[in-house]
């Protein structure tokens, strides 16, 4: 009556050879992010790569040393924030990256959105723009992704 099919489930390429190299083999998925539909990754050495497979390899699209703090999809990008911890003082910094790339600088196409001591608390991002609040409930809203203003 019913017949047995053999299900193969296919991974894309760039997958398995991330896994196959000793330098990604503890890649770990940044979740519930995605742009573009490609995903991002953070590689042991605090790298962060976005894979995307019409790209055809990982693109890394940051390097330094300071912590994401927050990752957010917004318009065709995505929005980070990240927190610099110097001493006894912590600094945050937003940047939106309309192309998933340099999420983390004034470079390319990516801007930067907010700098400053206070933290974010959240980012709420829709189809009228973006909306980002801090914990001293500052809100700094924009019409589009990559425009803001405080109010």
């Amino acid at each position: 009556m019913f017949s047995k099919q053999k299900t193969t489930l296919c991974l894309p390429a760039i997958i398995l050879a991330l896994v196959s190299t000793s330098s990604w083999g503890a890649a770990k998925p940044i979740t519930g992010v995605s742009c573009q539909g490609g995903f991002f990754i953070r590689t042991p050495d605090k790298h962060i790569h976005w894979i995307n497979d019409e790209k055809g390899e990982p693109v890394r699209v940051y390097e330094d040393k300071d912590e994401i703090y927050a990752m957010a999809e917004c318009g065709t990008g995505v929005i980070t924030v990240f927190e610099k911890k110097a001493q006894d003082k912590h600094e945050y910094a937003a940047y939106y990256s309309p192309n998933c790339q340099h999420i983390g600088s004034e470079e390319g196409e990516t801007l930067n959105l907010y700098k400053g001591e206070v933290k974010i608390n959240r980012i709420r991002p829709s189809a009228d723009g973006v909306e980002i609040r801090l914990v001293n409930n500052q809100i700094l809203r924009g019409a589009s992704c990559s425009a803001l203003h405080q109010q």
